[in-house]
């Protein structure tokens, strides 16, 4: 992990990584997390901003507990996420960029050793990603649900800067103040978070059961469809390889050789 902000970062993970929480990068530091031989399946590392020393009482970044005393924030950051499989092993070493829930701040990864730039093993330059392109008037209906046309996906500070964005989902199912606290059972949540209840294969995966198989979540046909919303579209400008939505596959999902490691540079 390497910052290239002007300001510190602190850098969480996910509980089964190894290494120190709320690891405090300086402008142009770096730490380096081991994986164990053996492999590491659904690690998450994610940058928070405006912390204290400790790296608590966060701008941005606590979205998981222990959190302030005024409750978890939504869980915008900008992620890398991978599962590593067993160094030398056949199986695949998978990474991805995740902005299903939002976004913080620019990032880069580059996989480094075997397998890198090798087929879908590429570097992901999300290096683009700008807080002035969240939008601050999504229509979350795409003209189907007139009540949720005009919503402002930007996350201020205490003093109205912005310091992050909400994707379309995340800002219909978060509780207030942040989001609309509205079930994914129901349109446009439906569309906007393809929620799964029923397994696909039953071929019970229907809008009208409440579930939204992934070529129907992905089905630019329906006008209620995410990929409609300017959220997504912005993201695939700003980051063309990385998870905008879910089942956002074809462009966030890549696979990568048991022996490639990576760098992660946050405002690269």
């Amino acid at each position: 992990m390497v910052n290239n902000c002007a300001e510190p970062i602190w850098v969480a993970h996910s509980t089964n990584v190894q290494g120190p929480q709320n690891v405090k990068l300086t402008r142009g530091a770096a730490y380096t997390y081991d994986v164990p031989e053996g492999g590491l399946s659904a690690t998450r590392f994610w940058p928070k901003t405006g912390c204290d020393e400790g790296g608590r009482n966060c701008t941005t970044g606590d979205s998981v507990a222990p959190c302030p005393a005024g409750g978890c924030q939504p869980p915008i950051e900008s992620k890398f996420e991978a599962t590593f499989a067993p160094r030398g092993s056949a199986a695949q070493t998978w990474y991805n960029l995740s902005q299903v829930d939002g976004y913080t701040l620019p990032f880069k990864v580059v996989p480094r050793g075997a397998g890198a730039e090798q087929g879908s093993c590429i570097t992901s330059d999300c290096s683009g990603l700008s807080l002035a392109q969240c939008p601050g008037d999504e229509d979350l209906g795409n003209g189907q649900f007139p009540a949720y046309a005009h919503q402002d996906l930007r996350v201020r500070d205490r003093n109205g800067v912005v310091v992050g964005c909400m994707a379309p989902c995340k800002k219909w199912n978060y509780p207030a103040p942040w989001g609309l606290g509205q079930p994914e059972s129901a349109d446009p949540g439906l569309h906007l978070c393809c929620p799964t209840p029923i397994d696909p294969a039953t071929g019970q995966c229907t809008a009208a059961n409440a579930c939204m198989t992934s070529d129907a979540c992905r089905n630019t046909a329906d006008p209620r469809s995410v990929e409609h919303t300017e959220y997504v579209l912005r993201m695939h400008r700003m980051c063309p390889t990385a998870y905008s939505y879910a089942y956002d596959d074809a462009a966030g999902l890549h696979a990568c050789s048991s022996e490639t490691s990576f760098e992660v540079t946050f405002c690269p």
